[in-house]
């Protein structure tokens, strides 16, 4: 099974029409010498209610700059450079048997006016099947420069199926803007995102390559080009480098907001969750051909009221989150503990370093049943991005934790033990399979359990997410039930059992500090 990008590129050029404009209208009979057109650039947005108490993001504020945007400009687009279908609280929760699985934020997108959008890795976190729904369920237009569709006999763009029109997902859109009396502003767009979750339905052709052959195809077709990504920053850095022709680069996959120049071409990332966006003024010169770029973060706070309307759709969603969360055991109004220290579960530093929010789920499984030598989390199954501090409730744990999950007991020899961790510290650092402990210590590549030197001979009782213990986490493959040296696995006994999900365990701890 072989394919070739520049065939994909030329087959989508004839079978899609790349006119994706916004059409506007103007009075003026003489053409502006200088057209003006402002990108508001969001990126990894998981929740669609407000975050940190309520003081910052929603997709009612992003609704409330939007429209503010508009009013000011005559041209504005909104971008989303990758991960908004998952994880989730809300797209967890099971209606009729089925997961949200993203419907919930498409529903907001559309409502909010998103135009374009890119992969993020964690969309390829759904099934096929909800992936293709999701996409046919969007009004924006997605772009995938390097990352197709996987079928058993070809590989292909994805396909989109709306309003009864039936598209292929395409390399690059051109967004046109007229002008009176003048060719269109042509505004070229190219999209590509990391390889990193590895479905079988989803191929990857390199990144760079796809960048730069996407870019040379459209470039004399444009105007200018830029490109909206979901890499690390690293990546983008090289992308920068390799095609420098594009001069700007909305970026997404880290969560903190960032901004470099790599020579000509400007990198930018905002805040997770719409804590903030970058708003992009690009003024392009029609006479000179040369365009200028003036990029801006703008916080989402409680500076910008909500709009109800949105806001109301929002608290729609977030009702149906709650039934559903119940009937799971879950009571998300439910007070649990009051902390008079923050516990950090920012991902900066939980996939680098040990911070007392992993050290406490690792404690919390360590709690599972007495006996045991040791407590292990992945720091990506903590995925909110944030803090929990002062009042927690049910629904803070949730949100931290959307994933949840059983949690197992492993009997294993310490050879094994000794390379899971080797493994969670070392390679896995900087990712979600880094790994929080408890009642480890750990000094270089030297490890001490319950105070003693590990031994290579003992075996040891381990506590650790039924997730990691079937080898899905990133480099740990090697753990799973097959492995010689696992003599045991303990797996929860029953729906009263809290181990059933590693959010009980951790509401069981915070209670009884």
């Amino acid at each position: 099974m072989r394919f070739y990008l520049p065939i994909v590129l030329f087959l989508t050029s004839i079978l899609l029409s790349c006119n994706s404009s916004k059409q506007s209208q103007s009075a003026t009979p003489i053409a502006p010498t200088k057209t003006e057109v402002v990108i508001l650039h969001l990126n990894d947005v998981y929740e669609i209610g407000p975050v940190e108490n309520g003081s910052l993001g929603g997709m009612a504020r992003v609704a409330t700059l939007t429209e503010t945007l508009e009013r000011e400009n005559a041209h504005v687009i909104s971008v989303l450079s990758g991960d908004f279908l998952n994880p989730s609280v809300i797209g967890s929760v099971k209606i009729n048997k089925k997961k949200i699985a993203g419907e919930q934020m498409v529903d907001l997108m559309n409502r909010v006016g998103v135009d374009y959008v890119t992969f993020g890795n964690h969309e390829f976190d759904l099934d096929q099947e909800d992936l293709v729904k999701r996409i046919d369920e969007s009004d924006f237009e997605w772009i995938s420069s390097n990352t197709f569709h996987k079928t058993e006999k070809w590989i292909v763009p994805f396909e989109k199926d709306h309003d009864n029109q039936q598209t292929y997902i395409q390399p690059y859109k051109i967004h046109f803007i007229p002008r009176p009396n003048a060719k269109p502003l042509r505004i070229g767009i190219i999209g590509v995102c990391l390889p990193f979750n590895q479905q079988s339905y989803v191929a990857y052709h390199d990144v760079y390559e796809a960048a730069r052959i996407t870019y040379d195809y459209i470039k004399d077709k444009t105007d200018f080009v830029v490109a909206i990504t979901h890499l690390l920053i690293e990546e983008d850095r090289i992308l920068a480098e390799k095609v420098p022709g594009v001069p700007l680069i909305m970026g997404g996959h880290e969560h903190e907001n960032n901004f470099e120049r790599i020579g000509p071409v400007a990198i930018a990332k905002a805040d997770a969750n719409a804590k903030s966006a970058y708003i992009h003024t690009l003024v392009y010169d029609h006479e000179t051909e040369k365009l200028t770029i003036n990029s801006r973060l703008q916080a989402l706070d409680s500076t910008i009221v909500l709009d109800a309307e949105t806001q109301q759709v929002v608290e729609a969603w977030e009702a149906k989150a709650y039934e559903g969360f119940k009937s799971l055991g879950f009571s998300l109004n439910k007070k649990v503990a009051f902390l008079k220290t923050e516990l950090d579960g920012r991902e900066v530093n939980l996939r680098t370093r040990q911070t007392n929010m992993g050290e406490a789920v690792a404690h919390a499984i360590f709690n599972a049943k007495p006996g045991l030598d040791l407590g292990i989390v992945n720091s990506g199954s903590i995925r909110f991005d944030d803090v929990l501090e002062g009042q927690v409730t049910e629904f803070d744990i949730v949100r931290a934790m959307p994933y949840g999950g059983p949690v197992v007991i492993a009997t294993m020899k310490g050879s094994l033990l000794g390379q899971v961790l080797d493994t969670g510290l070392g390679i896995n650092k900087g990712s979600g399979g880094y790994l929080q402990l408890y009642n480890v210590e750990v000094d270089g590549r030297a490890f001490k359990i319950n105070g003693k030197p590990l031994d290579a001979s003992a075996t040891y009782k381990v506590g650790l997410p039924d997730f990691v213990m079937k080898g899905l986490e990133n480099n740990l493959g090697f753990l799973n039930p097959d492995n010689p040296d696992v003599l045991n696995i303990e797996r929860p006994t029953g729906n009263t059992d809290p181990r059933r999900d590693v959010r009980f365990l951790l509401i069981d701890y915070l209670k009884n500090l």
